[in-house]
């Protein structure tokens, strides 16, 4: 079931998927993890992808060795989580060791336990940067068919419990997007948020003899139309802002101190992905707070 079709069928999120590599970024993508699905009020698994094959290339004999590690490892990590109180018998918990590349075998474990979230952290690193929490990521987040929680290199730090004050939903207007805002329509709903869908517009040029108000306000009109009557039950703002996306995205965002960016993605396209992709790429380096990515069906 694609990201589209668990908006539509008004599916909420029960089963959350976390990676880790035990880095430090990771450790704060487990905070995080954890912490959205005790918010959702979700079953939380946190995986560890073991590269067999480059301990297949370091010698037979280390592959068990390696095996045995990661499980205590994985096993410490639950341990530690238990001592600190960061979950509780509301918000079970598992771990589960992976053998492969980490993208593919994450993607498929999503897939078997039937994962509706998947939690992923960036380096925030251009390039095909080779470093799990950088184009694993990537990979992650461009063919999930589930909704993605990217964790980035600059979100602010919190203190206590995480929460849904306020959702921005940028939108482009296409059909790609259109998942992205009633999914966060469906959070400021059952969590009693704030939300703002946002469009921006390009400045318009010397010469422009369009009303820019005028534009601005059908805009919104639309907007408005895309949340449809669901709306009426939401404290809801549609807003139009000119400027460069991604960095008006991010501008808007630090100043409503929005605590998720729901943004809707189009299907992976392959290799092109990192050029048709600017502006998503941009927000998962950028954004202070956590971005959430859904796959929409259109181009």
């Amino acid at each position: 079931m694609s990201a589209a079709e668990v908006v539509r069928a008004g599916v909420g999120i029960h089963q959350v998927l976390i990676a880790t590599d035990f880095s430090h970024q990771s450790e704060l993508v487990v905070v995080y993890g954890l912490a959205f699905a005790r918010l959702l009020g979700a079953q939380a698994e946190i995986a560890y992808a073991l590269p067999g094959q480059e301990y297949v290339l370091a010698g037979g004999d280390s592959l068990q060795p390696g095996r045995d590690a990661a499980r205590r490892d994985l096993q410490e990590l639950q341990r530690r989580l238990r001592r600190n109180s960061r979950y509780d018998d509301n918000t079970q918990i598992r771990v589960c060791l992976l053998e492969g590349p980490a993208a593919d075998k994450l993607l498929e474990c999503a897939s078997c336990d039937h994962a509706d979230l998947m939690v992923v952290g960036t380096h925030g690193r251009g390039g095909f940067a080779k470093v799990f929490l950088g184009s694993v990521a990537e990979k992650v987040f461009r063919h999930s068919s589930v909704p993605v929680l990217t964790i980035g290199p600059n979100l602010r730090p919190r203190h206590g419990p995480v929460e849904l004050r306020h959702i921005l939903a940028p939108s482009d207007r296409t059909a790609r997007s259109h998942p992205a805002v009633k999914f966060a329509s469906e959070l400021a709903e059952s969590h009693h948020s704030w939300l703002t869908v946002l469009h921006v517009v390009e400045p318009p040029t010397e010469g422009t003899k369009l009303d820019p108000e005028r534009v601005k306000a059908g805009i919104r009109d639309s907007l408005a139309e895309m949340v449809g009557p669901e709306g009426k039950r939401l404290d809801i703002r549609c807003r139009v802002e000119s400027g460069r996306v991604a960095s008006t995205i991010l501008d808007i965002a630090a100043e409503l101190d929005a605590d998720l960016i729901v943004l809707g993605v189009r299907p992976s396209a392959g290799v092109l992905d990192r050029f048709m992709w600017p502006i998503a790429y941009e927000l998962l380096r950028e954004a202070t707070c956590p971005v959430l990515t859904l796959r929409g069906c259109g181009s």
